[in-house]
């Protein structure tokens, strides 16, 4: 699998996983089965930061210089927070869409 396709999929992976961690976390909060607290909201924020972090690693090629590398992180940080703005974006909508405002 080339390098592109296997960090455009891991990125997506990633987008996509923050709604239906929404929509998971409200239902087990609605439920009464685990109350969304700052823990568990700071828990799943750091898993999520780890799993970007984990991508760039592993999908983000190596660059020959370290002014190369450091335009890669930021262009890699940027693109992450566009998608993950879109995500969120997602994740409310689904959320409003599945358990109403």
């Amino acid at each position: 699998m080339r390098v592109a396709l296997r960090l455009v999929l891991n990125v997506l992976a990633w987008a996509v996983s923050i709604p239906v961690l929404n929509v998971c976390m409200t239902a087990l909060e609605r439920h009464r089965i685990l109350p969304v607290s700052g823990f568990v909201a700071a828990v799943v924020a750091l898993v999520l930061l780890l799993w970007a972090v984990a991508i760039y690693w592993r999908c983000v090629p190596s660059a020959p210089s370290i002014v190369a590398r450091v335009a890669y992180l930021l262009i890699f940080v940027a693109a992450m927070v566009l998608v993950g703005l879109g995500a969120l974006w997602a994740a409310f909508w689904t959320s409003v869409s599945t358990f109403g405002l």
